[in-house]
């Protein structure tokens, strides 16, 4: 096989479908893409680097992205990828786009679970799947879109199923410190906590509680927190007739413009379009797992 990329296209709709595909080795900070000018919508992103290395921004923070890392971005979003300034060798990766109505769902639940950076073996499964789609473009000219697209399906089931293997879960967390924290930010979602108050109240320095966090849930105590504030506003959206405003408040959140920023970074669409959605969105409680 060799270097290439491709793109099927149709006019049926249909809830997930395969976008696009590629093989490449870029060496030229020219490439770059910037997720919130992007035309597409409803689409959702899967690179992985082979070789070299690349760099992601996305929630204010750069990543290094060197081999056996990927990252997962839903569009359009707050994220931009390229290849650095200071690149001395090609960055070669592998990539897939599929797009549809269940397509940001799916990657938001995802990315809830182990953020938007990932690590995975060559010989993996959704690693093996991705050469095993792109052959069946490329050399066996696979161009049924509904194939393309069952097996896009099939390699999301096969990233989810890795990605989710036994991890620590909030509600068999054996360190007495961590479930203590985790209480602690479940009974206290609406109020305003800082790092300092979470480890006063278990007893520990806040540099500790970060730790303590991203050694057993792979998360920040911050970003634990925010994922169980929206887990309550969603639910909240769905079961009460509060305003926007009300639970933005309930919620721990400063005001309904940031609430709605966060909200929509989960879900893909803000609170208001969850509240009225009853098809995509139909279950009255959401929970991420940890």
């Amino acid at each position: 096989m060799f270097r290439s990329s491709y793109s099927i296209r149709s006019e049926e709709a249909t809830m997930l479908l395969f976008d696009s595909m590629g093989w490449e080795l870029i060496q030229s900070p020219a490439y770059s893409f910037d997720g919130q000018t992007r035309s597409e919508t409803s689409n959702v992103i899967f690179q992985y680097t082979l070789s070299g290395e690349g760099r992601i921004e996305v929630d204010g923070s750069v990543h290094r992205l060197t081999k056996d890392n990927a990252f997962l971005v839903t569009l359009p979003s707050m994220h931009k990828y390229y290849y650095p300034e200071e690149g001395t060798e090609p960055w070669e990766f592998l990539w897939l786009n599929v797009r549809g109505p269940l397509a940001i769902p799916l990657w938001n639940q995802l990315i809830t679970h182990c953020g938007p950076i990932v690590q995975l073996p060559q010989e993996s499964s959704p690693i093996r799947l991705l050469w095993s789609m792109f052959e069946d473009i490329q050399v066996h000219e696979e161009r049924n879109l509904h194939a393309l697209s069952a097996k896009a399906f099939q390699w999301i089931l096969s990233l989810d199923s890795l990605l989710k293997k036994p991890t620590m879960l909030t509600d068999h967390i054996k360190n007495e410190k961590l479930h203590t924290a985790v209480q602690f930010m479940k009974n206290n979602l609406h109020m305003n906590l800082s790092l300092d108050d979470v480890a006063d109240h278990i007893g520990i320095s806040k540099h500790h509680l970060c730790r303590l966090f991203q050694k057993n849930l792979n998360l920040s105590p911050f970003e634990y927190l925010r994922r169980r504030r929206i887990e309550a506003a969603a639910s909240k959206l769905k079961t009460t007739d509060l305003t926007i405003n009300q639970i933005a408040v309930e919620t721990g959140f400063d005001n309904a413009s940031y609430f709605g920023k966060v909200f929509r970074s989960y879900f893909g669409v803000n609170p208001l379009a969850y509240r009225q959605q009853d098809v995509e969105f139909s279950a009255k409680h959401v929970f991420f797992e940890t």
